[in-house]
């Protein structure tokens, strides 16, 4: 029964555009893969492209972008033509402009003949996302949508204006358990929330919620992650939180790298160097020549995964992989480290990982990995299984 349900809700959101935004904190991603600029070749999940361009900014000799949703592909090719032919003032507003044609004029006129095909058909059809806004679209951007509704109910805008004002972070931690706690998370809130068909909208597979499920409880890491960002990450400059609380960025300085303006002249310079592909991960990898790639962001992709495919996924990474290559990945429960059978082949930088998990500004994840491949070692697991 649960098998045929996941089916069903995997069938019916997980078309179309499902993440109009990354939820990775891009500073952990640049301490842990530790990019060479114009030398190494990195391979990301697209998801929102929002990783993808945050990486781009670090200027990797080649950035392999990877989605089996077209969609997201279609996403990315929009933003990579906003790079190449927009100022930086008019990327921002195609980007985050919400509620008004702007952005949909931005399109028309500058970026709608540099698409590929396949993404110019999907944008002509969509043009009421771009209207909308992108951060107010999608799967997951309805979902938000929802949530700040529920919370100017409980909250009040007031209340929640005062809470990014406040001080230091012990200020930030009383005001949330004196004014937010007890209004936000009262009654069935947290059944409601944790709900399989709730959070399916909020871009969460039905896979990744039976690991939670059985690992820990929904509610509990419901309950878990926001008190954790909302008590102990300063919320002022938290970027993630205005868009989960505001829908919008405090300022031009609070948002992800890809959107600063010091940055944009870097994006121009390398946006070429994208390549930007839709298809299974795995099957993917095993298309590349043997360590061809040196580094590898795979996002939360092993939560949505069997054991199996699990493994199959990780081997694949470490034959694709280069002598010393890197890649990290995150997940939603507190333990999902590389399988035993595969562990001799890694090194696992655990006081990285922890170290930088626990400036994560973001509230998606319980636990980050990162591992350094040793490439004698890789060989030889890899021919023993």
């Amino acid at each position: 029964m649960k098998s045929t349900l996941n089916r069903l809700i995997e069938r019916t959101y997980f078309r179309g555009l499902v993440f109009n935004q990354s939820w990775e904190d891009p500073l952990l991603d640049r301490e842990a893969l530790r990019i060479s600029a114009d030398q190494d070749t990195v391979l990301s999940i697209t998801s929102g492209g929002c990783n993808c361009l945050n990486l781009l900014c670090l200027r990797p000799r080649r950035l392999i972008c990877v989605d089996p949703n077209p969609a997201q592909t279609y996403l990315l090719d929009l933003k990579l033509a906003g790079v190449r032919h927009l100022d930086h003032a008019d990327f921002c507003s195609l980007l985050t402009s919400c509620g008004s044609t702007e952005a949909v004029d931005i399109y028309r006129r500058a970026l709608r003949a540099k698409l590929p095909d396949g993404a110019r058909n999907y944008w002509d059809s969509n043009t009421r996302v771009l209207e909308r806004g992108i951060l107010a679209q999608g799967k997951l951007g309805f979902f938000l949508k929802w949530i700040r509704r529920y919370m100017r109910w409980q909250l009040g805008e007031r209340r929640i204006r005062q809470f990014f004002e406040v001080g230091d972070i012990d200020d930030q931690r009383d005001f949330y358990y004196r004014e937010i706690h007890p209004r936000l998370l009262r009654g069935s809130v947290l059944k409601i929330l944790g709900s399989r068909w709730v959070l399916a909208c909020a871009g969460m597979h039905p896979s990744q919620y039976d690991l939670i499920q059985d690992r820990h409880g929904i509610g509990r890491y419901i309950r878990d992650r926001m008190e954790y960002v909302l008590t102990t990450v300063p919320i002022r400059d938290n970027y993630f939180i205005a868009q989960a609380f505001l829908g919008a960025y405090l300022d031009a300085e609070s948002v992800p790298p890809y959107l600063l303006e010091r940055n944009f002249d870097t994006l121009k310079q390398t946006a070429d160097r994208v390549v930007n592909v839709t298809a299974w991960l795995t099957e993917y990898l095993d298309s590349l020549p043997e360590s061809s790639v040196d580094k590898f962001n795979l996002l939360d992709i092993f939560d949505w995964m069997s054991r199996e495919s699990r493994h199959a996924t990780v081997r694949s990474v470490l034959r694709a992989g280069t002598p010393g290559g890197r890649f990290i990945y995150r997940s939603a429960v507190r333990s999902l480290p590389v399988p035993p059978e595969l562990r001799s082949a890694v090194v696992s930088e655990e006081d990285l990982a922890h170290r930088l998990f626990a400036q994560d500004r973001s509230f998606t994840y319980s636990s980050f990995y990162i591992y350094r491949m040793d490439q004698q070692r890789v060989a030889d697991q890899l021919h023993r299984t």
